[in-house]
């Protein structure tokens, strides 16, 4: 079984670089994977884990806020690393991630476990 990233390097920032293919910060984390799609592509983005309202949790670091979390999003869509993105999130609050923060006009359904 393969294991991308694992441990004490399972960060907020890591799962932000990940989604927008940062791979210069990344390197010596893991096998150093990123998403590496393209303007054709359809990505499919599923998190489950704990969350609160306008947070998410990552195993260790600092929570993942909702503004940084649209902010990702919105690099991915001005860097055309999708066509359509789905994001489906299961955790406590998930709604909060989204909801009133994540843009209309970005071709991103999201959809949550909870408010």
């Amino acid at each position: 079984r393969n294991i991308d990233y694992k441990g004490s390097v399972v960060t907020a920032q890591l799962f932000i670089d990940v989604l927008t293919g940062n791979s210069a910060a990344v390197a010596g984390k893991g096998n150093g994977k990123v998403l590496k799609s393209g303007p054709n592509d359809k990505v499919f983005i599923n998190f489950v884990d704990h969350g609160g309202t306008g947070i998410i949790e990552f195993p260790n670091g600092d929570f993942l806020h909702a503004t940084d979390l649209n902010t990702a999003l919105k690099t991915m869509h001005t860097k055309n690393m999708y066509q359509k993105l789905v994001f489906y999130m299961e955790a406590c609050e998930s709604g909060s991630m989204f909801q009133g923060l994540l843009p209309t006009d970005i071709n991103v359904f999201a959809t949550t476990a909870a408010n």
